[in-house]
């Protein structure tokens, strides 16, 4: 293992707390190991689980202090000697378990996907976690044909965004929920047949008053908690619920979140066979330690964003000093879309 004779500024936290705990410091670059690759950094994305690890909400999180950031773009500056396939100087994305909020990360090569120069930085740095996770809840989850009928909760938000560009793109019809009066917008913009607001939403209610009963082939559940029995509901037979996350508990604490896990239902297997309905779950960090699956799912996005079949463009870019603002626009649930740091 070598260490590279430099300095970088990264973003640490140094402990839990509130977005004011991220603090941009300089520190030595990292250290390359033999199979890993370092990366120049362009962009890092910035989601919804740095904010819970931030909070020390997330039970996967390393203990601090650490660099956060899961995802980067960029060029590779230095190879590894046991690496095969990448070059210096070539333009990659990066999928990893930390160290993204940085100038430099290194990263073992398996987790380094090369993108072609027709794809932004800024667009890029969605692939890996916004636009994996929306492919895998939607193509990895059950079938897909033009014509079925999608719910997305928290349709502005990164995967909400991404999930209804993967949606238009296999010719569903979409049904799209969403805060506020701005986000609901921007929805429209893109063209959604359906936009509805979040906080009156009962999706199996709604899946009456618009279809006449339960119609959806597919809900999209990133809140978590009772809406899971509500999207159920709402289920045409042969139809399923994707869980990827648990949107309600990052802005109360642990006592809220344990709370939020006593209130959540209980659900037996019969109450999925009799309906004839499923219910998913979908960890992408977990799904990505399969670096075989990774490096289709990646692959098959990259190809997608070069043809020009999806369009990953961020909410909001901002800068790496901005990390602890970018945290709070998200815990706020203010932000339209991905944010990206611009490094």
């Amino acid at each position: 293992m070598t260490t590279a004779n430099g300095s970088m500024r990264a973003v640490y936290l140094r402990k839990s707390g509130p977005p004011e705990s991220l603090i941009l410091e300089d520190c030595p670059d990292p250290e390359v190991g033999p199979h890993d690759v370092l990366i120049q950094v362009r962009t890092a994305g910035v989601n919804f689980t740095d904010v819970l690890s931030r909070q020390g909400l997330n039970p996967e999180a390393p203990k601090p202090p650490y660099i956060m950031g899961h995802e980067t773009a960029g060029e590779i500056i230095r190879v590894g000697e046991n690496v095969a396939g990448l070059r210096e100087g070539q333009r990659v994305l990066a999928f990893h378990s930390n160290g993204g909020y940085a100038e430099k990360v290194a990263v073992p090569a398996g987790q380094v996907f090369p993108i072609p120069d027709s794809i932004p930085y800024q667009s890029a740095v969605l692939l890996p976690l916004n636009y994996g996770t929306a492919y895998i809840a939607l193509y990895r989850t059950g079938p897909v044909e033009p014509g079925m009928r999608v719910f997305i909760h928290a349709a502005a938000g990164g995967v909400g965004m991404a999930a209804v560009d993967l949606s238009r793109r296999a010719g569903l019809e979409i049904v799209a929920a969403a805060s506020t009066h701005f986000k609901r917008s921007r929805l429209i913009a893109e063209h959604v047949k359906h936009v509805v607001p979040a906080s009156r939403t009962r999706v199996h209610k709604l899946s009456k008053r618009l279809f006449g009963g339960p119609a959806f082939d597919i809900v999209l559940d990133s809140i978590g908690g009772r809406s899971i029995e509500d999207g159920l509901r709402a289920l045409k037979p042969g139809g399923r619920v994707v869980s990827t996350g648990v949107g309600q508990i990052s802005n109360r604490g642990w006592l809220g979140a344990i709370a939020f896990f006593l209130r959540a239902p209980r659900l037996t297997y019969l109450d999925l066979l009799a309906p004839s309905r499923g219910l998913y779950g979908v960890n992408l960090k977990k799904l990505m330690e399969n670096t075989a699956l990774a490096r289709r799912v990646l692959e098959t996005l990259v190809q997608w964003a070069a043809a020009g079949e999806i369009d990953p463009a961020p909410g909001r870019v901002m800068a790496l000093s901005e990390a602890g603002l970018a945290h709070r626009i998200l815990e706020s649930r203010s932000n339209v879309g991905k944010i990206v740091l611009q490094v």
